[in-house]
């Protein structure tokens, strides 16, 4: 397998943003990604920077690789105010969270390009149900062992992860009472989750080596874990994040993620099957998740070990000059995550319209 690790500076970042494109008016879902990516190339942008997804009302935005996650801050804003105008110049709004608050997913069409029909072709309900947005956070590595160092680093945190970035507890129209409906319907894909646990780079490319064999694969893009190495781009992906509202919390995650990149060595690994158990807990509770340390036998709380990670973590960011962002994540654990403030509009009005309308104007003012 070719990889172009150590091709860019160790622990630069980058991110890939889903968006969900809304309708003006009703603020549902409405698939106009032909009408954006036209509009895209009328204004020479970049064809790789605002890009497609497997549903047509999805809109997929890539940075830059960028040195330090304030510089990614910056071009993250800038970035969604030109998106904001495109989608804008279409008829349709944008916003951003995890899932849509009341859309129906199956009726959503499907992008026409040929890969996303051959995913519908192979996997049939299950990528119609995949009306859902991400965040991706990548970071680069400078060898092959690094990255799996850390991925089994973040692996290890990603109920934390998804604690803090919960931002999608609707779906079609009711409160599924879980703080990220996203992480389960994704989980409806093969080869999601968490990644299997590996001892080194020759254990993970014996095994993308062994599913493309077998035809389950065509390469190791297919493996859409919670976190992975990605060969191509020489970095670390981190998948298990929603889409975030504000560029503030992206930013914050993002920051974590390079932190804990960073010290990967540091930080030991857990059995994926003990993890999994905090990943539900943290899936349904958010923040307030009670999550379990198998080694002492001791429970925490979600917002508690956020709070703890982001102290230890300050020497390295001092390092990498993330500390303000690190800071962020403080914030989230202060004033709530983005699922909590959804239901809080709900409680409201007791419309998931409303919280559609919140997201777009949230969405534009971040």
């Amino acid at each position: 397998m070719e990889t172009n690790f150590g091709a860019s500076v160790p622990y630069t970042v980058g991110v890939e943003e889903e968006f969900q494109l809304v309708d003006a008016e009703s603020f549902g879902l409405t698939p106009v990604i032909d009408a954006v990516l036209a509009a895209r190339d009328a204004a020479g942008l970049p064809a790789s920077s605002i890009t497609s997804e497997l549903s047509a009302s999805c809109l997929e935005v890539r940075s830059p690789v960028c040195n330090t996650v304030a510089e990614l801050a910056t071009e993250l804003a800038t970035s969604r105010r030109k998106v904001r105008k495109l989608v804008e110049g279409c008829g349709a709004r944008l916003a951003a969270a995890g899932t849509h608050p009341f859309s129906d997913a199956i009726s959503q069409p499907i992008t026409g390009d040929e890969r996303y029909l051959r995913v519908v072709k192979e996997m049939g309900w299950t990528a119609r149900m995949q009306a859902i947005y991400g965040l991706h956070v990548h970071v680069a590595v400078p060898d092959e062992e690094t990255a799996i160092q850390a991925v089994n680093a973040l692996s290890r945190h990603v109920p934390l992860f998804v604690a803090l970035s919960t931002n999608s507890p609707f779906w079609g129209g009711i409160d599924t009472r879980l703080s990220s409906a996203r992480v389960k319907v994704f989980g409806l894909v093969p080869r999601s989750g968490l990644p299997p646990r590996f001892r080194s780079w020759e254990d993970f490319e014996g095994y993308v080596d062994a599913l493309i064999a077998s035809k389950s694969i065509p390469d190791f893009s297919r493996c859409w874990w919670d976190v992975r190495p990605h060969p191509d781009l020489g970095t670390v992906e981190l998948r298990a994040p929603d889409a975030q509202t504000e560029v503030a919390r992206t930013a914050s995650l993002v920051a974590l993620v390079q932190c804990l990149v960073a010290t990967a060595d540091e930080h030991s690994h857990e059995d994926p099957l003990f993890t999994e158990e905090n990943k539900w807990r943290a899936t349904r509770d958010g923040l307030d998740a009670q999550l379990y340390d198998f080694s002492t036998g001791e429970h925490y709380c979600a917002r508690d070990a956020a709070r703890g990670l982001v102290g230890s973590l300050r020497p390295v960011s001092q390092e990498l000059g993330c500390e303000a962002e690190l800071e962020g994540v403080l914030d989230i654990t202060k004033n709530g995550t983005g699922t909590e403030k959804q239901r809080a509009v709900f409680a409201e009005g007791n419309s998931t319209k409303d919280v559609a309308r919140y997201l777009v104007a949230a969405t534009a003012d971040a």
